[in-house]
Parts: C-alpha cells; structure tokens; sequence
C-alpha cells in the first residue's frame, strides 16, 4: 500500500463516527493547551527575571561592598575591608580587571529641580576621571562631571513630575541648571537644644537656626548613552559635590580614606573572566556579586519551575490518550468484517496495524495542532487583559510593562511530539488486535 492509500483510507475512516472523532481531537486539544499555557507562565517569568538583572548591569560587571560581620556581643556591624583607594588598587592589580569605578550613593530627602518640575532619581558621587576609564559615553557632552556639574542617564528626564505629580513630557535638560534640593529634618545636626543661642550654625546670624533646606545648583554638561539598564536613570555628580551635601545632611563628611565609598562598580575584560574575578574580589574579604552568576542560578530554578508546569499539561495530554485508545478500540470492534475482507484480499498483519496507527498517529497531531494554536490564542489574549491592566495601574510608568506569558521555542515540537508518541501508544493495542483477528471469525461478523 502506497502512502496516499493509507492517508485516504484514514480520512475516509475518521469520518464515520465525526462526533466521536470531535471529543477524542478535544481532549488532545485542551492537553496540548495546558502545556502550553502552564510552560508560557515559567517562560514569562524566567523573561521578566532575566530582563530585570541584565538591567541591573552588564553581564561583565562586578558589584562589590564591602563585607560586614557582626561584633562580639551584637555591638553592631563591623565593616571589613573598606572600599578606598587602597583597595581599588588591589582591585585593579587583579587579572581580568579592565576598570573600577567608586561610587558614592546620595541618601536623604533630596531632589532635583527644573523651574517647576520635580524629580527624585538615583543620585551617585563619581570620581570624573575614573567614569571615562570605566567607559561612560556621552550622546551629549561629556561623561565627567566637575564640581557643580552634573551628568544624566538617557532617561532621567522621564522622571520629572510637575506639583500635582503627574509626570510631564520629558524636558531637554542638556545644558540648563538644575537645582539639587536637600531637606534635613528637625534641628541640624549638633545644634543645641532648648532654645539656646546657635553660634556656630551656618547660614545666619547668631541664635539663627541653620536653614532647614539646601540648594545647590547644578549643571547638566552630559547626556549618557541610553544602555537599557538601571543606570539609564541616574544622575551622575561629581563625588565633591555628594561629600558636601552628605556633609550638610549628617553634620559630617564621610572620610573615603578610612570608611571608603558604599560601593564599587567592577568591569571584566570579558564574561568569560567575570568569575575568575569575582572569585579573587572575595578573597579580599569583600561581598561580590555579578549579574552572571545571578543568571546562572535563575536559568537553573526556572529550568525546574517550567518542568513542573510543563508536566501538569502533559498529565492532561496523556490521560487525552485514554480517549485515543477507546476510539481505535471501538473502531476495531465496527470494522470488524472489514478487517478481515482487506485480509481476504491480501492486506498483512503489518499493513492492518499501520491502518490503524495512522489514523491514531492523526488524531494526536490533529489535536496538538489545533492545541498550539488556542494556546497561543489564549496567551496573546492574557497578555493583553494584563498589560492592559498593568499600564491603567502604574499610569504613566516610565519602563513599559513587560509580557506577563511567554511561550519558549521548544515547546511547539516538544507538544507534537509527546503528542504524537501518546496517540501512537493509544493506538497500539488496537491495531495489535486488529492485526491479529482471524479472517474467517472476521467476515462472519456482524
């Protein structure tokens, strides 16, 4: 028998019982559906994870603190290893290291100001210099803030809200002053209590309270390079200018010689040395982290999350062989005089099983077919109810949402083929007994 016999034969066959054809293809259909659906939900979130730590930084990037035990007699946090210049240097000296940059973070009450508009973004100290070796570039300007300067990620200007905090059509900053605004609660640090005589407070006359806010002007000389990553939302400062506002706010400077800077910035001369030197970062008794190892355990838990999900859909898909099996096993019982006149004429065992094999082997890939296709339907329809709810909610988010499913590539050939292979052993059985049944019992039946 030629292979268009086998494929005529078949169709002509589903198409006696078409009800029965209909709920068998249903049940493959609603397996092959939950696999894809349960996998999307894994895959969207193994997405949205991965994309969240490759914004965090560049895969060949180190983020260093500085490593902290706890005292005899919970005294506290001791600090080992403070990141200053010394141990930058050490830093530099080890192999695959292409460049370090310190970063002084700016905490407190503080903002910045454009006329009026009002934005609250990431604001870190950097040594000018060592921002051009780490390989900052500009779209516009320069990439090395001095003293009273200040150097933007591409997206900063998204964050400014006017005073009734709705956020405004990003403004051209590059080249205007802005104002960095700091706000220190309560008394300055030091002052006297009680409404004693405050000499030595700055900004008045004695017995005059220090002003309870600082201004101090700003101008923007740099536009950085969009990247795509965390730092697209930082204002860049010179470390002076955070040192004097730190200085203001907490009534002293941090001294980067003995405490150092919060934390450090360390970039591989590639990912493949990424570990290599974060291995040797630590062994200076320092707190390393990397988006790459970050990645790697992710890749690993999410690997696992979507095998669970997957294998709830392919518990459906395999009790949908149950259905293939009782409709080839009833279609041996109907065809039974059939059978044995194709046997009468010639046909052979072999060929009696593949019949019926090919008509199971139909059903499967039928059902995962039309299963791909509603899934995907119903994953593009969940994408859209959510975003859709997610973009009402956050308003005017300056990052869009990103897709809540997302179906991996291999889950298309991996649900035809488990598909198939299930309908195959459904159908086994039955063409097994329809091979086997006796010529002459066959045509005497009914």
């Amino acid at each position: 028998m030629r292979l268009a016999d086998y494929l005529s034969y078949t169709w002509r066959n589903l198409a006696r019982a078409q009800l029965r054809l209909v709920l068998t293809v249903a049940a493959v259909l609603i397996g092959a559906t939950l696999v894809v659906v349960m996998t999307s939900v894994g895959g969207g979130i193994q997405r949205n994870v991965l994309e969240d730590i490759r914004a965090s930084g560049g895969l060949n990037e180190i983020g260093v603190t500085a490593a902290g035990r706890a005292q005899p007699g919970g005294a506290g946090l001791n600090r080992v290893g403070a990141l200053n210049e010394t141990t930058i240097q050490g830093i530099e000296g080890i192999d695959g290291v292409a460049a370090v940059l310190p970063q002084l973070l700016l905490f407190g009450a503080v903002e910045l100001r454009y006329d009026d508009l009002a934005s609250q973004p990431l604001m870190v100290g950097i040594p000018p210099a060592r921002a051009l070796a780490y390989g900052f570039t500009a779209s516009q300007g320069t990439a090395a803030p001095e003293p009273g300067q200040v150097v933007l990620g591409a997206r900063v200007a998204e964050g400014f809200f006017d005073a009734n905090r709705q956020r405004v059509f990003a403004p051209d900053l590059f080249g205007q002053t802005l104002t960095l605004i700091a706000r220190r609660p309560g008394p300055p640090p030091g002052a006297p209590s009680g409404g004693l005589p405050s000499f030595g407070a700055p900004g008045g006359a004695p017995g005059q309270a220090a002003p309870p806010r600082l201004d101090k002007p700003l101008q923007v000389v740099g536009i950085l390079q969009p990247l795509g990553t965390q730092d697209d939302f930082v204002a860049w400062l010179n470390v002076d200018d955070v040192l004097q506002t730190l200085e203001w706010l907490n009534g002293r400077a941090p001294d980067l010689a003995v405490e150092g800077y919060h934390s450090l910035r360390v970039k591989a001369v590639s990912t493949d040395r990424v570990r290599a030197v974060q291995r040797a970062i630590g062994d200076l008794d320092l707190q390393a982290t990397s988006p790459l190892s970050v990645l790697d355990d992710v890749n690993r838990g999410m690997l696992i999350l979507q095998a669970l999900l997957g294998t709830i859909g392919l518990v459906a898909l395999i009790v949908s062989g149950l259905g293939v099996a009782n409709t080839m096993l009833m279609a041996t019982f109907e065809r039974t005089r059939e059978i044995g006149v194709l046997k009468a004429l010639g046909a052979t065992d072999g060929q009696i099983a593949r019949l019926f094999l090919v008509e199971a082997s139909a059903i499967g890939l039928v059902g995962a077919l039309l299963g791909l296709l509603f899934g995907w339907l119903v994953t593009q329809v969940i994408n859209l109810v959510v975003l859709q709810v997610l973009a009402n909610s956050v308003g005017a988010a300056p990052s869009p949402p990103r897709a809540v499913l997302d179906t991996p590539s291999w889950v298309a050939p991996a649900v035809l083929l488990f598909a198939w292979g299930v309908a195959v052993l459904a159908g086994l059985y039955p063409a097994l007994r329809a091979a086997r049944l006796n010529v002459a019992q066959a045509l005497r039946a009914d």
